[in-house]
């Protein structure tokens, strides 16, 4: 007996195969699977506008920011030749740690002989004074004489005084903690009065400068992440902390002038000083430095908007000064 199926059966799974393999049907079912795929497609960039909408409702961004800091610029208040430089660039320093040491010996013969001129001025004082004040001694000097001594006395001490600072001024030190950058100092250099011989970069900070039409609802206190150009794949965070009492064109080197020629309305840029966790800049700290390009995007979630108390009414103002 033969395990085959009946010939009626093969014909019918034959037909069903040439059916499926038609051109006619290969193309109904492209269409549906391009179909699926347009709605999916369709639906996730649906999904993606929205949550960016969501998201840029409660966020502003901007890429025109820096970092920032204090840049103390060390210079001598005296010229002299230089006998030491006790650090080199990228170095961290204390405030007060010598930074370099100029020749103090000629500003020390100005010491001794200004403790010189001191100690005979005093000499003369006191000689004038205890003869003033003798019982015998009334008439011996005169009060014009004893006020000129006195006076020699008070101009030699400022001498002194002045010749000590110049002596100290020999040894420049550090005026805050940082980090020393552009050292142009070097050992046997002659400098002079005012001569910046390196830099002291203290702390850091970013200045995000916004559009006057992205400020309206930031507060001091919210939320900021940062992203620095130089350290991709990090977003630092960090917080508002104060705006700028005027808009950048203020403080350019030529201000506009409204009132004069044609007018064209200009969108202003608003400074707003933003300070980073320094959990967040742990283990960045030589990484982090004044003059990166960083892009900044400030969360206007919270804190909430503190209220403003409105002004007072006429009665009440006049009430007021009434009862003052």
């Amino acid at each position: 007996m033969s395990a085959l199926p009946p010939e009626n059966v093969m014909k019918a799974i034959a037909e069903t195969e040439l059916k499926a393999n038609s051109p006619i049907v290969k193309e109904r079912f492209t269409k549906s699977r391009k179909l699926s795929l347009g709605i999916v497609a369709g639906f996730l960039l649906v999904a993606a506008a929205t949550a960016y909408l969501i998201h840029a409702s409660y966020h502003e961004t901007t890429d025109d920011a820096y970092t920032t800091g204090n840049v103390h610029n060390i210079s001598s208040r005296v010229a002299g030749t230089v006998i030491e430089v006790t650090v080199d660039d990228n170095q961290f320093v204390k405030k007060g740690q010598v930074l370099a040491q100029l020749d103090p010996r000629d500003f020390q013969v100005q010491v001794d002989k200004a403790q010189a001129d001191y100690n005979h001025a005093k000499a003369d004082f006191e000689r004038v004074d205890t003869l003033r004040n003798s019982s015998d001694g009334n008439g011996a000097i005169s009060k014009q004489e004893y006020d000129q001594i006195a006076a020699n006395l008070a101009v030699a001490k400022a001498a002194l005084d002045d010749a000590i600072d110049q002596l100290n001024y020999t040894t420049i030190t550090a005026p805050e903690d940082g980090y020393v950058g552009d050292k142009t100092v070097q050992t046997g250099n002659r400098v002079a009065v005012g001569t910046v011989l390196m830099s002291v970069v203290q702390d850091l900070w970013v200045v995000a400068n916004y559009k006057e039409t992205q400020v309206g609802e930031m507060v001091k206190g919210q939320r900021v992440r940062v992203y620095v150009d130089e350290i991709s794949g990090h977003a630092f965070t960090g917080r508002i902390d104060s705006f700028s009492p005027g808009s950048g064109a203020v403080f350019a080197l030529l201000p506009p002038e409204n009132a004069t020629g044609n007018f064209t309305k200009i969108v202003q840029r608003m400074p707003v000083k933003i300070l980073l966790d320094p959990e967040s800049t742990r283990g960045y700290g030589q990484r982090l430095v004044p003059g990166l390009s960083v892009e900044t995007d400030v969360s206007l979630a919270a804190p909430i908007r503190p209220e403003i108390a409105p002004f007072p009414s006429k009665e009440v103002a006049i009430a007021k000064v009434t009862n003052q």
